[in-house]
């Protein structure tokens, strides 16, 4: 956990719910896939301790299963970008593509996520499989919050109410 706080704070990530001002969503889409394609990595390998038998069937497995998963956070970011572009007139039909669109594309990480557990199950005990898996959602929970960060809630007619 201290690590994912360091990485938070390596992002320049506050815990407010207010999103940054004069923020580039691009440019924090870049920062946060970077950091993370780096930090993951070393995170894991760090809190894994694979053997070298192990290492050696992981890592293959490993570089397939993010290229399935970086494919449809790329959709996700695709996703968040159309929801930026449209977002001073977005649509009823816009919104519902969005909403669309997020749970085929959740749908779809888990999907990839259960299609490899055997895979990684041939070269890892299940529970070192559970503490990757568990990693995992760390690591894109830190770069959720970044991202949420720079993404306004979705405008709606009607009062706010509370307590209701």
């Amino acid at each position: 956990m201290t690590r994912t706080l360091a990485i938070a704070a390596a992002l320049g990530l506050g815990w407010g719910i207010a999103p940054a001002q004069d923020s580039d969503m691009e440019a924090t889409f870049e920062m946060v896939r970077n950091f993370m394609e780096v930090e993951r990595e070393v995170m894991i390998e760090e809190e894994l301790r694979l053997t070298d038998a192990e290492a050696e069937g992981f890592w293959p497995i490993y570089e397939a299963y993010r290229a399935e998963i970086d494919v449809l956070q790329e959709r996700y970011a695709d996703m968040i970008r159309e929801y930026a572009d449209n977002y001073d007139a977005l649509s009823e039909a816009s919104a519902q593509r969005i909403v669309d669109e997020y749970f085929e594309i959740e749908s779809a990480l888990l999907d990839v996520r259960e299609a490899y557990v055997d895979r990684f199950t041939d070269v890892l005990s299940i529970q070192k499989l559970a503490r990757f898996y568990q990693m995992e959602n760390r690591i894109d929970n830190v770069a959720d919050l970044a991202l949420m960060r720079e993404i306004p809630l979705m405008d709606v007619p009607g009062q706010v109410t509370r307590g209701r």
